[in-house]
């Protein structure tokens, strides 16, 4: 009997299907906070996307960043406020309770990296020098100046003097970043965080936030961001749950880019080839975008090839994550306001956001689409075929990036998959079913720009 990956993270997130929203551009906040003025409650207005995210079959909200910053929550003023740009603890407690009520869990964006030089560290430390009980708390340089005058230097995030980093090290530190935790898991009731620059920080630390926060919630959700090197190093049953799959986000871009799928096949037999797969025992998360890079729509010459990607996002291993404003056809500034429900939107035919509700819904009635091993079936472009398997369960996914149909020939036999079997398209289930004989599963009409999901009956 196959065995489930990733035993230690919590049951909800593994079967979620999660909805990015940066709430400073969704909710068409101003870009600069100067901590004076009066508090806007916009969190307020996410009421009205209520209906639109839970039609959708979204099960998780990350939220974020929400903490009181200077711009876009990067720079941080205080870990234990919510942007007066947004609202107030108060209404941010609302507004989880109430996506509760709906059956949507929500994590925070946390950025423990590094603060904003306002944070209240850091000023003091400008104010009283070698003196400052905070001196500890920054990785300072004595010996140099920085561009500020200070009369020290100081490492950053994003090598951005406007972002200095943590020391991460310093019990202090930890205690106060710590405390933050447990403050919006406990007091807020969120349900987890999605932990920025997560790769650039110690495993060692990570140790430790695991431990204070599933104490604090037990069945939290410790999502970090990674972007390079080894996921293993930060992702393990005594670390983080789960990862940002960035090698593989990239590689589906590429693909619609290039009309090849040379490269995600590679990418996607490394990480979870049943027998050899480096991440076959994590579930990561998959994303088509974020903040931080251009939309999936800004990637395509022509809307249309995007369909084959949301097809992988739905039936590749891990968990899936929309980045907000893709449903609607949002195809520039990944900050940009989210249309309102009930007016025009880019995409005015609303296709993507129904083709995404039905590979949703498609995901969550077969198991082998969620928990299923992976192997690829064949990779000849512009197609490609791969198999998800789960006990007697199993799914034949085929993407076509070309501008007109295509044809495969798969051998499914040496899979395991018995002469006799048969498929039928779960994304047209008008279509003749299809068979397998003699070890061949033989597809001859494979839609231009879209793809195929053959459920075995």
């Amino acid at each position: 009997m196959y065995q489930q990956p990733d035993p230690w993270a919590p049951a909800w997130a593994r079967r979620a299907v999660f909805y990015h929203i940066n709430p400073f551009g969704f909710l068409g906040a101003p870009p600069k906070n100067d901590l004076s003025g009066p508090v806007e409650p916009r969190l307020a207005d996410l009421r009205a996307w209520y209906d639109h995210i839970t039609g959708l079959g979204i099960d998780a909200i990350c939220l974020g960043p929400v903490f009181q910053s200077l711009s876009g929550g990067r720079d941080v003023v205080d870990y234990l406020t919510v942007d007066r740009r947004l609202g107030d603890v108060d209404l941010l407690k609302q507004i989880v309770s109430e996506l509760h009520e709906r059956g949507v869990r929500v994590i925070l964006d946390g950025g423990f990296h590094h603060t904003s030089r306002t944070f209240f560290a850091f000023r003091d430390l400008c104010h009283h020098k070698r003196d400052s009980r905070y001196a500890e708390w920054y990785l300072v340089d004595w010996s140099a100046d920085g561009g500020h005058h200070d009369g020290f230097s100081y490492a950053c995030g994003e090598e951005n003097e406007e972002l200095p980093r943590l020391n991460l090290d310093n019990a202090d530190v930890r205690r106060h970043i710590f405390d933050a935790a447990r403050y919006w898991l406990g007091e807020v009731g969120v349900d987890g965080w999605r932990l920025a620059s997560a790769y650039d920080i110690s495993p060692g630390f990570w140790w430790e936030f695991r431990r204070v926060c599933k104490t604090t919630r037990p069945d939290c959700f410790l999502l970090g961001e990674l972007m390079h090197g080894d996921y293993r190093a930060h992702v393990a049953p005594d670390l983080l749950d789960s990862g940002t799959n960035y090698e593989g986000s990239v590689a589906v871009a590429r693909s619609l880019v290039e009309r090849s799928y040379c490269e995600l096949q590679a990418v996607s037999e490394r990480a979870w080839h049943s027998e050899w797969g480096v991440y076959k025992d994590l579930v990561l998360i998959n994303s088509l975008g974020s903040g931080d890079t251009p939309r999936i729509l800004a990637q395509v010459k022509e809307a249309a090839h995007v369909y084959p990607a949301l097809i992988y996002l739905m039936t590749a291993p891990g968990i899936p994550c929309l980045y907000y404003g893709d449903e609607v056809g949002l195809r520039g500034d990944p900050h940009a306001p989210m249309p309102a429900p009930d007016s025009e939107w880019p995409d005015r035919e609303r296709g993507l956001y129904d083709m995404m509700r039905r590979l949703i819904a498609i995901r969550k009635n077969h198991p082998a689409l969620m928990f299923g091993d992976f192997s690829a079936l064949a990779a000849d472009d512009p197609a490609f075929a791969y198999l998800r398997r789960l006990d007697a369960h199993c799914a034949v996914i085929i993407l076509n990036a070309g501008d007109r149909p295509a044809g495969l020939d798969l051998f499914v036999g040496e899979a395991g998959i018995p002469d006799g079997a048969v498929f039928y398209d779960a994304l047209d289930e008008g279509h003749p079913e299809f068979r397998v004989r003699s070890g061949m599963l033989y597809v001859d009409s494979i839609p231009s720009a879209f793809g195929q999901i053959l459920v075995a009956r």
